[in-house]
């Protein structure tokens, strides 16, 4: 069962460091190396700690860990006195230009030993920015950014703590960069949190990459003191929100891509025909055609020729089309259909080949009508069923195959290690 705490949350001091817009910032995964540097000129912003540079010999995770302390000494950054709950609103404008509000709060759970089914995730981890976020960890000693976490309230039996946010003023209050308001409260612990949370499955939305650090930095350290007890580093920082909560947002990822060497188009639509159902339409058109609510997979694609159709999957086995070494709840999945039935049964591409990504549907259409790329692929959302359907069967979904926007913030509240 997952076993949710309040902790001593570091916090920054906007006395200290001034405007916490220019210190708080969405996780390091989101962020450019143009938005990078323009974040760094700030001295306290959170790009120092979660995307730092060596200086002086040091290396950026070295760094990092200095820059940190710098901040303890200097009380830009304090440990608040007693163990806490912090509850989180975010205030953002969706695709459609609507304003959204979301609530949530930030705790730390017990990190689960390897047979335990009771925190699952959805998506494929990688070496790579494991092996860094483990660095960064080793030299700072502090989750640095929370997990997000998702939990199911049918009933609303977390609404009495959430509301303590309409009942006094934030304790801080901070604008990202890509526009989200983000407004915190710290809060005394209140035993009907852990308790309802206490035969739930968490279901992680964001964060796999953190989530798999905070593990593998714990069976190190539990590895190298074998009779330490209870330690802080058996908790990660989580931030939850209820897949019933009216802000909760799952956007598409479009898929481009720049060049295929000999690419015919009458080929792919003919190869496409025998499964899909197949409509010209015009390109500016696709994102509102992709918006219905119906069952049925729809995929947008815009040619080089700069025409475009919306393709729906007919009535057809999808395990003869899909194979059947995935299970039903990834088959479901309009992004499985497009990266094993056309990529790579249609279009004959290999499942490492590298797409590019883009969030916005019209710079996926403007990347080809432009000649910037030669095909895109444009996806609906993900659906929350979908997403917690393959967390429990235990099927990774293709890279990128979910964007929770907004992301939670790194820096709002900070997890000491030690």
């Amino acid at each position: 069962m997952p076993e949710i705490r309040p902790f001593r949350g570091l916090r920054f001091d906007a006395a200290r460091t001034g405007s916490l817009d220019n210190v708080i910032t969405p996780p390091y995964d989101v962020i450019s190396p143009d938005q990078r540097r323009e974040l760094a000129v700030a001295p306290y912003s959170m790009v120092h700690l979660i995307l730092p540079e060596g200086r002086e010999g040091d290396s950026p995770y070295d760094a990092a860990a200095a820059r940190l302390d710098a901040w303890l000494d200097a009380g830009a950054i304090a440990e608040d006195d007693a163990p806490s709950y912090y509850l989180l609103e975010q205030r953002f404008t969706d695709p459609a230009g609507r304003e959204r509000v979301r609530r949530g709060f930030f705790a730390v759970t017990r990190l689960p030993e390897a047979e335990d089914r009771t925190i699952l995730g959805h998506e494929r981890t990688f070496p790579k920015p494991v092996e860094d976020r483990l660095a960064l960890t080793r030299a700072t000693r502090a989750n640095l950014g929370p997990v997000f976490a998702l939990y199911s309230d049918l009933d609303g039996r977390l609404s009495p703590f959430l509301d303590q946010m309409v009942r006094r003023e934030p304790d801080m209050v901070a604008t990202t960069f890509e526009g989200t308001r983000n407004r915190v409260w710290r809060t005394a612990p209140d035993p009907a949190v852990a308790a309802f949370l206490a035969d739930k499955t968490l279901y992680i939305a964001d964060g796999h990459h953190r989530f798999q650090t905070a593990r593998l930095y714990r069976d190190e350290m539990r590895a190298a003191n074998p009779n330490a007890g209870e330690v802080p580093y058996d908790f990660v920082l989580m931030g939850f929100v209820a897949l019933e909560d009216e802000g909760l947002s799952v956007f598409p990822t479009h898929r481009l891509i720049a060049r295929l060497d000999g690419f015919d188009a009458a080929a792919l639509i003919g190869g496409i025909e025998p499964w899909f159902e197949v409509e010209e339409t015009a390109p500016a058109a696709l994102p509102d055609r992709l918006a219905g609510e119906t069952a049925a997979c729809e995929i947008g694609v815009v040619l080089p020729d700069k025409s475009a159709r919306l393709i729906r999957l007919r009535d057809v086995d999808r395990t003869a089309f899909l194979g059947d070494d995935r299970g039903p709840a990834w088959r479901d999945l309009d992004v499985a259909v497009l990266h094993r039935g056309i990529f790579e049964r249609i279009l004959g591409l290999s499942p490492e080949t590298e797409y590019g990504y883009e969030k916005d549907a019209a710079a996926a259409i403007n990347a080809v009508l432009e000649g910037r790329a030669e095909l895109a692929f444009l996806l609906r959302a993900t659906r929350h069923d979908q997403i917690r359907a393959c967390a429990e069967a235990g099927e990774a979904m293709p890279q990128k195959s979910t964007y929770f926007f907004p992301k939670l913030p790194s820096g709002a509240v900070i997890h000491r290690l030690v």
